[in-house]
This record gives structure tokens, C-alpha cells and sequence, in this order.
């Protein structure tokens, strides 16, 4: 498992570097990481995914942990990340599955691209295909395997492999 809360020795950086690559697919600055079901952690994927991004580009970045908004500060926080954007820091947003938090859908389509977290044992395949087909296809650039901790073990593969 790549650990991203460290500095990178020579053979993690080369899994982080491959990591990090595989999410530039198509240019972003606001990233949701989307759990794919129910219990899939995705605060801690979104916390690395911003400390590698951070590492390999130097440029600032945020993490949101909209995991449990209310649909009251829907809007509300959709503004706030508009504004962390506008300052041009990159933004991450930890999100719970579609059928934990309905907000999750609205901010994820709010966001520039989407990963999908998926966690062998426990993720539901029509789960991660409903929440796909609810966010729409294009918005996914792919899906991330973590661990039962959140973290990233597998680098992301394309939406369109993972969601078969």
C-alpha cells in the first residue's frame, strides 16, 4: 500500500507520480472523491490525493469534507468551493455514497471531474454503477481502489473498465 501522509521514498514515488497521473486525464481544479457505496471511507483518499498534488505540482490545494451536509448549505458550500477556486487553490471533496447523503450527487456534478472509491469486500458493483449512471459518465476520470482506512492502494482505472 502507498502510504501518502509521508514523504515519498523512491518506490512510493513512483506509485504516487503513476497515481497522480492517471488523475490528469482531462484538466481540473476541483476534484469530489465519491464513495461507490455505503462505508467506503473517502476523507482520507481525498486528504492524500491533495498531499500528492501538492508534492508534484506545488500548488496550493483544500480539502472539503462535505460528507455529512445537509441539503439546508447545499448551496452555501457549492459557493464556498466556487470561491476557494477562484483563488486558485485546487479543491477536493470528500463525499459518502449516493445512498448515505443525497447532497453527494449535486456536489459531485458541481465538481470539474469525479473519482470513484471503491473498497474490495465491501463496495456493492450496482451500487458504484448507479452512482456513475446518477452522476453522469463524463464526469468520472476514475476509480480508486482504498484500503478499509481510506487510503489510496490502486491507482485510478478508467470509469468506463471499472463500471462495466
Amino acid at each position: 500500500m502507498v502510504r501518502a501522509d509521508a514523504v515519498p521514498t523512491h518506490g512510493d514515488d513512483v506509485a504516487l507520480q503513476t497515481l497522480w497521473l492517471s488523475l490528469q486525464r482531462r484538466p481540473w481544479q476541483s476534484l469530489a472523491v465519491l464513495a461507490a457505496s455505503k462505508g467506503v471511507a473517502t476523507l482520507p483518499a481525498a486528504n492524500s490525493l491533495a498531499r500528492i498534488g501538492w508534492w508534484y505540482t506545488g500548488r496550493p490545494s483544500c480539502v472539503f469534507d462535505m460528507r455529512d451536509l445537509s441539503l439546508r448549505l447545499l448551496d452555501h458550500q457549492i459557493r464556498n468551493m466556487g470561491a476557494q477556486l477562484q483563488g486558485g487553490e485546487r479543491v477536493f471533496v470528500a463525499l459518502r455514497a449516493l445512498a448515505e447523503n443525497p447532497t453527494a450527487s449535486p456536489l459531485a456534478m458541481a465538481a470539474d471531474a469525479v473519482v470513484l472509491c471503491v473498497e474490495l469486500g465491501k463496495t456493492d458493483i450496482k451500487s458504484a454503477r448507479q452512482t456513475i449512471a446518477t452522476v453522469g459518465r463524463d464526469k468520472f476520470i476514475g476509480t480508486i481502489l482504498v484500503s478499509s482506512t481510506g487510503e489510496p492502494v490502486a491507482s485510478p482505472e478508467e470509469p468506463s473498465e471499472a463500471g462495466k
